[in-house]
């Protein structure tokens, strides 16, 4: 019986489900990204004040 202290075979960050889980948390964080832009873009509009035009005397 061989014992070896590398296993590649049982390796949690190659698997297929740690590769999954990472790539649904990317595309998370990608969508909230998207939505925090969004969102401070509408913010920032609402907060957008036009000085009033003034006749000149």
């Amino acid at each position: 019986m061989e014992l070896s202290s590398y296993d590649p075979s049982g390796s949690f960050f190659a698997s297929p489900a740690f590769l999954n889980l990472t790539a649904v948390f990317i595309i998370l964080a990608a969508f909230d990204v998207a939505r925090l832009i969004a969102m401070s873009r509408a913010d920032s509009l609402d907060r957008l004040q036009f000085a009033p035009i003034q006749a000149a005397s």
